[in-house]
């Protein structure tokens, strides 16, 4: 196989690896329940969520602003949950319910509700900087290896 065909092929590998974790990111960042603002400053009235009881990450759509929601049980004690640091540049911070059963939820300001697996992917893929450099060293490792250090090229013998 020629230098060129080498090169072409871990160009595409890269791409090919960029454009995967590109899909996986954009999963990740715009996955979840958008939840508008309630129509009372207590978050009382207004839209509602309906969350039932598996851990949850609430993330304010307003940057630099914390949200505080209203969480009404059917079983057990009115909560507010406040989104203040719910998430940091490389963790995140789920809220776990105190309760059984299901709860009713409004927040002060508009909110992206992720529970599940999107919390999971949303910590992996955007906040986790091992998988980001894990996916560029995976991207451009073949490429290095074939253009900067010269694997995969025959020496002619004499």
């Amino acid at each position: 196989m020629n230098r060129k065909t080498l090169i072409g092929i871990t160009i595409g590998w890269g791409v090919l690896v960029a454009a995967v974790f590109a899909v996986l990111l954009g999963m990740a960042m715009f996955s979840g329940t958008s939840l508008e603002k309630s129509s009372t400053a207590d978050g009382s009235t207004g839209p509602y969520y309906r969350w039932t009881g598996e851990p949850m990450l609430i993330t304010s759509t307003q940057s630099g602003k914390s949200a505080v929601c209203k969480v009404v049980p059917d079983e057990g004690e009115v909560r507010d949950v406040s989104t203040y640091r719910a998430e940091g540049r490389r963790y995140v911070d789920p809220v776990t319910p105190w309760f059984s059963g299901e709860a009713q939820m409004s927040c002060t300001t508009p909110v992206k509700i992720r529970v599940g697996s999107e919390v999971t992917n949303y910590e992996l893929f955007a906040k986790n900087r091992v998988v980001q450099i894990a996916a560029a060293v995976l991207a451009a490792g073949p490429f290095l290896a074939v253009s900067v250090f010269g694997l995969g090229t025959r020496k002619a013998r004499a």
